[in-house]
């Protein structure tokens, strides 16, 4: 009897350790690409801690990917992020939605049109921002981001 009753405390010590966020990895990745002019592109990922259960198959996930553009004084001048939610199994991923979110953060600049889309193991968002000069569109920019997840969660 007392062996039966040290399993069972162990199994309970290890669900309660797999489920602790110390073996969460969410986090925050942060890229740059700036433009002759000095504005630039920030592509921010975020992601989610994971969820699994003990006798689950596979796992889910969830994160975006935001692109902010940004002037070249750092204020962001419009963005567009997609989010998405994924499962995984090591060895394959799905992207089970996708939405997106898309605005100006300046008088100078409007989101003309914006749509997500998933397919396989990607969330895709898409925007077109326009840049006018009193009512004279000036600056077309249609951009387009993908969030991608591994077969072992990873975002990317």
């Amino acid at each position: 009897m007392r062996k039966v009753i040290l399993k069972l405390a162990l199994i309970c010590v290890m669900v309660l350790a797999m489920s602790s966020p110390a073996f969460a990895d969410s986090g925050e990745n942060l890229t740059t690409e700036y433009l002759p002019d000095g504005s630039y592109y920030e592509t921010i990922i975020e992601t989610s801690s994971p969820s699994f259960s003990l006798f689950a198959t596979s796992s889910t996930k969830s994160g975006s990917k935001t692109v902010n553009y940004k002037n070249s004084s750092g204020t962001v001048l419009w963005y567009v992020k997609v989010s998405g939610s994924f499962t995984y199994n090591g060895s394959t991923s799905s992207c089970t939605s996708s939405t997106v979110t898309a605005a100006s953060q300046s008088s100078y600049w409007t989101i003309s049109g914006k749509s997500a889309s998933k397919s396989g193991n990607v969330a895709t968002a898409s925007a077109t921002a326009k840049r006018y000069s009193g009512s004279i569109v000036v600056q077309t920019v249609n951009e387009t981001i993908h969030l991608t997840c591994s077969a072992n969660g990873t975002l990317s």
